[in-house]
């Protein structure tokens, strides 16, 4: 990984929710860290309350939300340095002719512009030298690991001047695997290595990073070394394993104040337990006796080119408290996945990844003080596509982007609430949306970055409450409660300056700022159809050992007081704390 990539990385101490990184399948392969309930209150209650109890897809809907993935590990640029020459050679020769010889992979003609003026006039050696590093760095850029162009002893009284290129080719290769893949598997992801073939980034990046994505595998490293012949190297490939098992348990106050702010969550994976490259997956979260919550995934690659399959099923059951407990309500939130990832690129530099997922949720509302109940099913066939690129533009960073687009059908299966989904909202039925992210992590200084990053959401119709986007909580507009101003449409914009305050322990000063679109088509008496929220704040991130610590502290800006949840029951400033310790 390079100096940039591992202090950007840093940066953004993520709680391992999951050990082993699938970055292609945020919501797949982690549960979420945040509960969002929006709320409103109860007609009977005092006005300070919110007029509707939140249902089983208003669970859902944030229980289902990931936390944001660091982009996969990087490797440096390749830098050509155009240094002066141990000897200075000022003595100038009438240059009549250049031969490039020795590369096959790359035309003489494509090279022609890298040496182009240079013939029919008066050069040093010196300059003739620069050309030739011209000529490494630009095969270098085109992947060619080890090339090297260089002047060969001659002499070039008569104007004739040779540059030899050295593509530089695999003598041999041996691997050596550690790792908990069996040796099949593991040198199933480097056929692409063959004996003899130049030495290119991409031919050896490829396999080697989607081997350590793999479940099983801690890291996997390539070493050169000369080979018998000239222009030749040996090339040792290095597969060291992962612990069999890893997770964590975390504790936070991320919870709705309905179904339990203070909650307990806790992962387990087991890595290659076929030796395949597979993964088994539990988590867990609680609240008490408001909320529990279990999912199972289990995925494996199919061939060695980074398609991978997965299925996962998790099931939720909540009962309100607070202002709500007279209601006696309470529900169950139930789903069924499955889904496959393929990495388009995968490089050291930039990551390209699609994904195709179909989800089977089942949602179960009952309101025992008026012996009510509400029954829906909703499914949903999603595509996605996500990538990353590391640059060095004003110091470095790297920049981030994800779409999903979901094709969905919500079928509400309880006659009276269909009945009055038809005079109002009409969410019953097709839809679809599109959720859209793209963030950039800005290196000032070793010590100091900034993080820039916008999410937002635009849907075909009105939409069910476990579909919608909402502004507050943790991950959103920090200064107010979770699922504050749920809507239909809407983004959220996020400035983060972090400053590495001693090693491991960083502050942070941000500003949230959003807006949504409350309902896509607006129904029922004449109302304001849209919020805006904003806050700033500022945030401790510490990294002891195991333990991490995540704590903020945000203030509102916008005049919008929270309606989620009673006025009496708003504070500002808001905090949040969440501490991790992994097994």
């Amino acid at each position: 990984m390079s100096e940039l990539a591992s202090m950007l990385l840093l940066q953004t101490f993520p709680i391992p929710m999951a050990v082993k990184k699938h970055r292609r399948n945020g919501s797949l392969a982690f549960f979420a860290v945040t509960l969002t309930l929006y709320g409103a209150s109860a007609a009977s209650r005092a006005q300070t309350v919110p007029p509707l109890p939140p249902d089983a897809g208003q669970v859902l809907r944030d229980l289902q939300q990931a936390p944001p993935v660091a982009p996969p590990q990087s490797a440096p640029l390749q830098r050509i340095e155009e240094s002066a020459e141990a000897s200075q050679n000022l003595a100038k020769v009438f240059i009549q002719s250049i031969a490039i010889t020795g590369n096959q992979e790359v035309s003489t003609a494509e090279l022609q512009p890298l040496i182009a003026g240079l013939v029919g006039s008066e050069r040093t050696f010196s300059q003739l030298s620069a050309a030739a590093r011209r000529i490494t760095a630009y095969y270098r850029s085109k992947g060619f690991a080890v090339a090297r162009a260089y002047l060969p002893a001659q002499d070039i009284t008569d104007g004739k001047v040779t540059i030899a290129v050295i593509e530089g080719r695999i003598a041999s290769h041996r691997v050596n695997n550690q790792s908990l893949l069996s040796d099949e598997r593991a040198h199933a992801y480097l056929d692409r290595i063959k004996d003899g073939d130049v030495i290119k980034s991409e031919q050896i990046d490829r396999g080697l990073l989607l081997l350590q994505d793999t479940p099983g595998v801690s890291i996997s490293r390539a070493t050169l070394q000369p080979g018998a012949s000239p222009g030749t190297s040996e090339l040792l490939i290095d597969i060291q394993p992962a612990a069999p098992y890893n997770g964590n348990i975390v504790l936070d106050n991320y919870g709705s104040r309905y179904t339990g702010e203070y909650r307990l969550a806790g992962t387990f994976n087991l890595a290659s337990p076929l030796r395949i490259g597979d993964q088994l997956g539990f988590s867990a979260l609680t609240s008490g006796d408001e909320l529990q919550f279990g999912r199972i995934a289990y995925q494996l690659p199919v061939g060695s080119n980074g398609l991978r399959l997965g299925a996962a099923y998790f099931d939720i059951r909540y009962k309100l408290g607070k202002e709500f407990a007279d209601l006696h309500a309470h529900g169950t939130a139930s789903s069924g996945t499955i889904y496959a990832a393929y990495p388009f690129i995968r490089s050291q530099l930039k990551n390209l990844n699609g994904t195709i997922s179909f989800e089977d949720k089942r949602l179960n509302d009952y309101v025992d003080a008026t012996s009510t109940a509400t029954a829906k099913k909703v499914q949903t066939t999603s595509l996605g596509l996500s990538g990353n690129l590391q640059d060095a533009l004003a110091g470095g960073g790297i920049n981030s982007f994800d779409l999903s687009l979901a094709l969905g059908n919500l079928k509400i299966q309880s006659p009276t609430a269909l009945a009055i989904d038809a005079a109002s909202a009409q969410t019953d039925g097709r839809y679809s949306k599109l959720i859209w992210s793209a963030s950039r992590l800005q290196r000032f200084t070793n010590a100091t970055f900034l993080s820039m990053s916008i999410i937002g959401q635009q849907a075909s119709k009105n939409l069910d409450s476990s579909e919608k986007f909402s502004l507050g909580g943790p991950t959103a507009v920090r200064a107010y409660p979770i699922a504050e101003a749920p809507g239909d449409e809407g983004y959220l914009a996020t400035l983060e300056l972090r400053h590495n305050l001693m090693p491991r322990v960083q502050g942070v000063l941000f500003y949230d700022f959003g807006s949504v679109t409350i309902n896509k088509t607006p129904f029922g008496a004449a109302a304001a159809n849209s919020r805006t929220l904003s806050g700033a704040g500022l945030g401790l991130n510490a990294s002891l050992d195991r333990v991490q610590l995540k704590a903020s502290l945000a203030w509102r800006t916008s005049a919008d007081l929270p309606t989620s949840i009673p006025v009496s029951a708003a504070r500002s400033p808001v905090f949040w704390l969440q501490a991790a310790v992994a097994l």
